[in-house]
């Protein structure tokens, strides 16, 4: 059934194995790597606007380099990219015309408009697809090969041309709607629940269809987290998905345009046996992982998962894949590249690519250090990552904190930490991301609950934190004051300085609210509708602006009243 599937995944292996080799190659001496990609990119790009601005052709070196271009952010390009995209103006930034703009996934204000020339796209597709297959692969063997993926990807179908003729549109929808004309002999997931039109309840689709599929070889998505949500929607929706793979429907209750459920109904069979055989499982409840009993050819899950969201990856480890599926986790990357991969399966560090950018590191625990390159950093300490790009992009700042873990040959192990934009800090204590996050993970499990999501606003009138969560499974003696006293603990351990401002009173102790049940996928849903990609939406860590706090705290819930939504 699935030898024309793996007769093309095996087809180009070998040249998967030779990326590995390659990478394995100039991981030894990185520096020379990156010195001939500075070089050969600057003479490139001389004779642009901005290369005669700052006298490309005269710099021989990344000391002189670093002496005559600034440091730069995005507003620094915003007008050479207007002149680009509405003007058809060219050799502005770049000498090579972008083949594609990435839309940002930023929720205030007007997405920015991220220039990749074939070059940039070409290295990703080298380092997050073939690297990803030729690790995989090494690891895995034969169980690399299978029955179809599980795409928990989802994209909002937005691309357009711009003015000069180029794409506009989350990168995420290039790399799939390629494969829509061969679409069912690769994944579970119909077309529709991927590039879902408004109206679309892809949840119960991407379930269904998922559960039909015993053979199932993998499962791919952004983040680990949007797994996470897939298998508390089963979990909480079995029965009717059971009762729809059965009689071979899809129920009225679900919602999907006319249109949609029309189509998708006419392909539709009952299939008593495999609802049986799910029914059986589910019955047996919770307590022990049932996506090994659902699925018993999976071999691998592919995702995002930072160690900063730990928690999404131990939950699903914990109560629904178990440990004999292999974890691959995405290194790290974003619209303007790909920076890092993971030298081995289930590792949160990842390895910086030599050859994909040019970068440099800015230490941010000394507010007058300079930037340095990758052969200055050192084991431990943390960085905000600064980049050159084949696509125009130089000496720009991504605002990504990173922590040196260890090296690879000669070439440093990284770990994201957390946005610079995004820590907290009322009263100069610098609250971050990964500070929040871990405190709130910390509470859940320390008081006995189930953390779904949770963000922080900061309040700068009152001087105070207030923490949103998201929780279910929730202990019968527990109390509001219990989980808000464990909460203010554990933030005031990780950040010594938040505690030691609330007990002199120069920050007010911690507020809690509580979301009512299913907000944070509701949050990804309204996303998706205004346009966004939700495969690009990260965790709302932090409440930054008018219209998050207006969603999330229009959706709370008093404590008690979660306490009894949760027994039911």
């Amino acid at each position: 059934m699935y030898e024309a599937l793996n007769a093309m995944r095996r087809n180009g292996i070998d040249n998967k194995q030779k990326i590995l080799a390659h990478f394995e190659k100039i991981t030894k001496t990185p520096m020379e790597v990156q010195k001939k990609y500075l070089l050969e990119l600057l003479d490139e790009n001389k004779d642009t606007e901005y290369g005669r601005k700052y006298g490309f052709s005269d710099i021989h070196s990344i000391e002189e380099y670093q002496r005559r271009v600034p440091i730069t952010v995005y507003d620094d390009y915003s007008g050479y990219i207007d002149r680009m995209t509405n003007f058809g103006e060219e050799n502005l930034i770049c000498s090579k015309k972008p083949v594609w703009y990435n839309k940002t996934s930023g929720t205030v204000g007007a997405p920015k408009k991220i220039p990749y020339s074939q070059r940039t796209r070409d290295c990703f597709a080298k380092y997050s697809l073939g690297y990803q297959s030729g690790l995989l692969y090494r690891n895995l063997k034969e169980r690399y090969f299978g029955g179809r993926w599980l795409n928990l990807i989802r994209c909002s179908g937005d691309i357009v041309r711009l003015p000069d003729g180029v794409p506009y549109g989350p990168i995420s929808e290039a790399s799939l709607r390629p494969h829509i004309d061969k679409w069912r002999y690769i994944f579970s997931t119909p077309v529709e629940a991927t590039f879902s039109p408004k109206g679309t309840d892809a949840r119960y689709l991407t379930s269904r269809y998922g559960l039909c599929d015993k053979d199932l070889n993998n499962i791919n998505c952004t983040f680990t987290g949007f797994l996470l949500d897939f298998c508390r929607y089963i979990e909480k929706n079995w029965r009717l998905l059971v009762s729809d793979i059965e009689k071979g429907v899809i129920s009225k209750s679900v919602e999907l345009p006319d249109e949609v459920r029309e189509r998708l109904s006419a392909t539709l069979e009952p299939m008593p046996e495999r609802a049986a055989e799910l029914r059986k499982i589910f019955e047996e409840g919770f307590e022990s992982p049932f996506i090994p009993k659902v699925w018993p050819e999976l071999s691998y899950v592919v995702g995002g998962a930072s160690a900063g969201f730990s928690h999404y990856t131990n939950e699903i480890r914990e109560r629904y894949l178990g440990y004999d599926i292999a974890f691959y986790f995405r290194g790290i990357s974003a619209s303007e590249g790909i920076f890092s991969v993971p030298i081995k399966l289930a590792a949160h560090e990842s390895a910086l690519i030599p050859d994909s950018l040019f970068y440099e590191f800015i230490p941010i625990d000394d507010e007058n250090a300079v930037p340095v390159t990758m052969d200055k950093l050192e084991l431990g300490r943390k960085y905000e990552l600064v980049i050159t790009t084949h696509s125009g992009f130089y000496r720009y700042r991504m605002k990504d904190v990173l922590l040196v873990t260890g090296f690879y040959n000669q070439t440093p192990m990284v770990e994201f930490q957390y946005r610079i934009d995004k820590t907290v800090s009322l009263m100069g204590e610098k609250t971050t991301e990964m500070a929040l996050r871990v405190a709130t993970e910390n509470t859940a499990k320390e008081c006995g609950f189930m953390l779904v999501d949770s963000s922080v606003y900061p309040d700068a009138e009152k001087v105070q934190y207030v923490c949103l969560m998201e929780i279910d499974r929730v202990p019968k003696e527990l109390t509001e004051e219990m989980i808000r006293s464990c909460l203010d603990k554990n933030l005031s351990q990780l950040n010594p300085s938040y505690g030691e401002k609330v007990k002199s009173g120069l920050i007010t102790p911690i507020k809690l609210i509580f979301a009512q049940p299913e907000t944070y996928v509701l949050y990804k849903e309204l996303m998706r509708m205004k346009g966004y990609s939700i495969a690009q939406l990260k965790p709302v860590t932090v409440i930054d602006n008018e219209i998050q706090k207006g969603f999330f705290f229009t959706l709370t819930e008093d404590f008690e009243e979660i306490k009894k939504l949760c027994a039911q």
